[in-house]
């Protein structure tokens, strides 16, 4: 009795397997081939390969390079990697949508329901529904960037490529004018600084020159110590003279007296002199002017010099700039295609049918599993 029991109960199980199998797995399968090889629209794909190249030289890998086996020129790399994710943007698909019929291309009511474009979807959803047709690969040991792009139409095909490729080119541009201006901007900050800074040290310079009367304070200097020097000359003579007349004239004597005046005129001289050496038109002393000159003169010096340098800096950033330049080395232009890639029919055919008895397989292990557990607990 329990043996027959057993007999009907394992009878049972295997109708549901091939039940479960047939619904699970033959149904779809079969819906799932039809579409395919009857339904399902046929892609053609285009697309073009390049690399993003500087005019600077390239020179040896460094160290990390030869390890890692990537390319050099880390400018190159980066900006690669910018053009990655621009292929993957929405500001690529909204230049796309601005200079093609993106309704016509996708949404063509030719195109199978499951492959073609909703109608009026957001630009989220566009964007989600275009990264299926557009694939993009980089490779960093030699910089080559490649993408495809599939459309229903050859021409289609070959038209949204050409389209990609132009914005990739106009971003290009755009990253070698930004490196460019960002390369001056600095050097032109730069010399701005160093010319405000001249123009402020010269008109100090120009002011002060024009308040002492002088164009040399020390010049000037000179000259008045000289002529210090000429008048204590002079007065010596004159008193060593007058010493020698009194020893033969009276000290009351006409000629003595004259020299005695004159002595007085050249010790009032000095005296004015000495007590502080003047510049006509300015009453300050001869010492703090010199010092405020000297300072005036290091600072326009150094102005200079610092001019200078920043003019250098800015003719060496100007030709970095000129070598900095980006541009694609395009190695393979869009081109018409003439066979449909996509889909690969039989392939996926073989694809649905291993996945779906894989996924049929497990939801019966899961499902006896349970069963099993089931009925130990009760």
């Amino acid at each position: 009795m329990q043996e027959s029991s057993s007999n009907v109960s394992q009878t049972k199980r295997r109708s549901k397997l091939k039940k479960s199998f047939f619904y699970g797995v033959l149904l779809p399968f079969i819906i799932g081939a039809f579409y395919l090889c009857f339904y399902a629209s046929d892609r053609y794909v285009s697309g073009a390969g390049f690399a993003v190249r500087s005019m600077s030289g390239q020179g040896g890998n460094d160290l990390l390079g030869s390890v890692t086996g990537l390319v050099g020129n880390g400018s190159s790399t980066s900006d690669s990697y910018i053009v990655i994710k621009f292929l993957e943007s929405r500001d690529l698909l909204q230049a796309v949508l601005n200079d093609a019929d993106f309704e016509e291309i996708y949404g063509s009511k030719d195109i199978d329901f499951l492959s073609r474009m909703g109608e009026n979807l957001k630009i989220e959803e566009l964007l989600d529904y275009w990264k299926w047709y557009v694939d993009s690969s980089f490779d960093p040991s030699s910089g080559i960037i490649r993408f495809e792009v599939q459309a229903f139409e050859p021409e289609e095909a070959y038209e949204v490529a050409s389209l990609i490729l132009k914005q990739v080119k106009r971003l290009t541009n755009e990253l070698s004018e930004q490196a460019r201006m960002d390369t001056m901007y600095y050097a032109q900050e730069e010399l701005d600084l160093a010319e405000k800074r001249l123009l402020e040290a010269r008109t100090e310079v120009k002011l002060f020159r024009d308040t002492t009367n002088s164009v040399d304070l020390s010049a000037s200097a000179m000259a008045q110590i000289e002529l210090l020097a000429s008048l204590e000359k002079e007065l010596i003579g004159i008193k060593a003279r007058i010493e020698v007349l009194k020893e033969s004239l009276d000290a009351d004597a006409p000629s003595i007296k004259a020299l005695e005046r004159k002595s007085e005129a050249l010790e009032f001289q000095i005296s004015e002199k000495s007590g502080g050496l003047k510049i006509t038109g300015y009453s300050n002393q001869m010492s703090g002017l010199l010092a405020k000159q000297e300072k005036l003169g290091a600072e326009k010096t150094f102005a200079e010099t610092a001019y200078a340098s920043a003019l250098t800096s800015m003719e060496t950033a100007r030709m970095e700039a000129s070598r900095n330049q980006r541009y694609l080395a395009i190695y393979s232009h869009p081109s018409l295609p003439e066979y449909p890639i996509f889909p690969k029919r039989l392939l996926y055919v073989v694809y649905l049918f291993l996945g779906l008895a894989v996924l049929w397989g497990i939801i019966v292990l899961i499902a006896y599993a349970i069963q099993d557990h089931m009925m130990a607990g009760w």
